[in-house]
């Protein structure tokens, strides 16, 4: 069975809010930080959490790299609690070159699966065709296996349509950032803090390839061209036959070390994006929930005589919106309550 892709041939055109920070659109000195920061805040914004969820579909041309992110992302889910929050799916471009005349699992996915303990049965089905027409509005965000994959599905976007299309349309080495992952975060997102979310047995396989995946990103996206994050895109040069590259070589005094290239770095650097997706989504939909309940509680009290019990205040609250007070717990509520009426009090004295 050949894959199917249905796409549209019109350009896109969209104009964003990003082309502030992009390189060479104005005399504002170029800010990487900035830059994928305002990116990232477009698909926070994208996203709607009033679901409870959100599904995410990786895509790549092979039928390989999109089925072993799924997997990564699903067990990074788990670990994190996550597992009825985050769900992840896959899909191929058969289109492309690349793309396999089946939609049979290949055995080097089913090898990567084995190795890193991933879910047999997901890895071992058939893959899916990316349907533009349908998967941009079925799922919360598409992630793109690389760069190549995500200028074409964008270019695929019918003018009259693709606009807000482009923001929920990511590519998977973006995520591999601190500023794009931890734009909602509450704290200062570390790269630490990303790595803590990936279970130690996988951290473990992946972690002597990690350091050298991640300089060769740094170095490309400090460059702040769009050849430079081409040539950097770890995952754009990677090859399904890649992973029979060793994981360790041997040096001229016969001593074994991490192999610094191939399909190790490209496994390591995999599973950080997928835990920086895995952190931006949660992130994500507490932010939304904060300020949906901020809301909730400026509605029903903003004057000093509407000050009442906690749970009298709670009581209220829940029936004004089970939505929204049922993602918190009650000592969550309980403690946002006391803030809301502090600061109300404190207003009102203060005039």
């Amino acid at each position: 069975m050949r894959l199917t892709f249905i796409a549209a041939t019109l350009l896109y055109h969209a104009t964003t809010v990003v082309d502030a920070f992009s390189p060479g659109s104005n005399d504002t000195p170029f800010s990487l930080s900035a830059y994928q920061k305002a990116r990232a805040k477009q698909t926070s914004n994208s996203l709607d959490a009033s679901r409870f969820h959100f599904q995410i579909l990786f895509v790549d041309n092979t039928n390989f790299h999109a089925r072993i992110a799924e997997g990564m992302m699903a067990r990074i889910a788990e670990y994190n609690d996550a597992l009825f929050t985050l769900f992840p799916y896959s899909a191929t471009i058969e289109s492309s070159d690349n793309a396999p005349m089946d939609s049979c699992a290949p055995e080097e996915a089913l090898t990567i699966c084995d190795y890193l303990g991933l879910c047999s049965t997901t890895c071992s089905e058939d893959g899916t065709s990316f349907n533009l027409q349908n998967d941009l509005d079925q799922y919360d965000l598409i992630i793109a296996v690389d760069d190549e994959i995500q200028n074409l599905i964008l270019r695929s976007l019918p003018t009259t349509t693709g606009e807000g299309y482009e923001h929920k349309c990511r590519s998977l080495s973006e995520f591999l950032s601190v500023n794009f992952c931890g734009v909602e975060n509450s704290e200062e997102l570390t790269q630490q803090m990303i790595q803590d979310m990936i279970e130690p047995g996988m951290w473990e396989k992946a972690r002597p390839y990690y350091d050298a995946a991640k300089a060769k990103f740094d170095s490309s996206s400090s460059s702040g061209d769009d050849e430079g994050q081409r040539r950097g895109d770890i995952f754009s040069e990677s090859k399904s036959t890649d992973v029979y590259n060793p994981r360790m070589i041997l040096t001229e005094n016969g001593a074994a070390i991490p192999n610094q290239s191939g399909w190790p770095l490209v496994e390591a650097a995999m599973l950080v994006a997928c835990a920086g997706i895995t952190r931006f989504c949660l992130d994500t939909m507490d932010a939304q929930f904060d300020e949906a309940f901020a809301q909730l509680l400026g509605t029903h009290f903003y004057r000093l005589d509407q000050i009442i019990s906690v749970d009298d205040a709670d009581d209220q609250l829940r029936l004004g919106s089970l939505s929204v007070t049922g993602y918190f717990s009650p000592k969550e509520r309980h403690a946002r309550i006391v803030q809301h009426f502090e600061e109300l009090r404190s207003k009102f004295e203060a005039e």
